[in-house]
């Protein structure tokens, strides 16, 4: 019969007539770690946490009174914004990019394995008459792709790259500077690049936006993110790579989050192989397996 798993140095207690112990002998992240350093406030144009319990005012706590809106099926869940798939979004400010030359745009997303596409995660920009997107800046998870356009999908300038993970946190930014050159990251680290980027985010609709949206589209065909969102944030200046690591979930909570929530189950009486999960279960950190006795039990269960 088989232990109870030990993680990183915390042993959990065995039960009776237990022979050998399997250990997750390492959880590390899918990413090189990134740096911990203070808060960055420099240059933010608006900040939603995200951390109500209650209300349809979204509040914006970078100061500048950017409130927003929450409509459909979304609410307060978990200390995150809950979105549900079918309609639930929140509705930014209008003008949200006017006068912006540069520009950040990060946020905390989890995104349910249901999730049916295309769809966007954060949108801001305008919807013409037909229903299609006409000038905006986006970012969707099939593949990772964030994009800056003037009229509709023909116009787009972006970069896209794999995938994002479905049903873990991650952390994701764009960053768009004065030279033209865009950068995607994913928790913490930049994953793509995009240079010689002609668009700047203030030049959309002339400054004039009202389709601005967490959760929704700018297209009205496209379906509504089912998931949750925390830490939404727009700067009016491109983080450096050391600041995008900055705001991204600290290593220490995603490590400390998926050590957490691993478990076997009942080991009482193994009577067949076990089943090790390789990604831990609420930040996907990459997960190792060792047995003090490989004769009985191996590393692979």
């Amino acid at each position: 019969m088989v232990a109870m798993p030990r993680c990183r140095g915390i042993r959990l207690l065995p039960r009776a007539a237990v022979v050998v112990l399997l250990a997750a002998s390492s959880v590390v992240l899918a990413v090189p770690p990134a740096a911990t350093a203070a808060d960055v406030t420099t240059g933010l144009v608006l900040r939603y946490d995200l951390a109500q319990t209650s209300g349809t005012a979204v509040s914006d706590t970078s100061g500048n009174g950017r409130d927003g809106v929450l409509a459909g099926d979304a609410s307060w869940s978990g200390g995150g914004l809950s979105l549900g798939g079918t309609n639930g979004h929140v509705k930014l400010p209008n003008n949200v990019l006017a006068g912006l030359n540069q520009i950040t745009v990060a946020a905390d997303v989890y995104i349910d394995p249901a999730q049916a596409s295309p769809y966007m995660i954060w949108a801001m920009g305008n919807t013409g008459s037909d229903g299609v997107g006409n000038g905006y800046l986006f970012t969707t998870g099939n593949g990772y792709k964030s994009a800056i356009a003037t009229g509709n999908w023909t116009t787009e300038q972006g970069m896209e790259a794999a995938a994002l993970p479905r049903g873990v946190w991650a952390s994701i930014g764009y960053t768009l500077n004065a030279d033209g050159v865009a950068t995607q990251y994913l928790n913490g680290q930049p994953v793509a690049t995009k240079t010689g980027v002609t668009i700047t985010p203030g030049a959309i609709g002339g400054g004039t936006t009202t389709a601005n949206y967490l959760g929704r589209s700018v297209y009205s065909a496209d379906k509504y993110l089912r998931g949750a969102m925390k830490n939404f944030r727009i700067y009016n200046r491109a983080l450096s790579a050391a600041e995008a690591g900055d705001i991204a979930i600290a290593d220490t909570v995603r490590v400390a989050g998926d050590k957490a929530g691993l478990s076997l189950g009942d080991t009482s009486a193994v009577t067949a192989d076990l089943t090790l999960p390789l990604l831990g279960p609420a930040y996907g950190s990459k997960i190792t397996w060792a047995s003090s006795n490989p004769g009985v039990i191996s590393a692979a269960g």
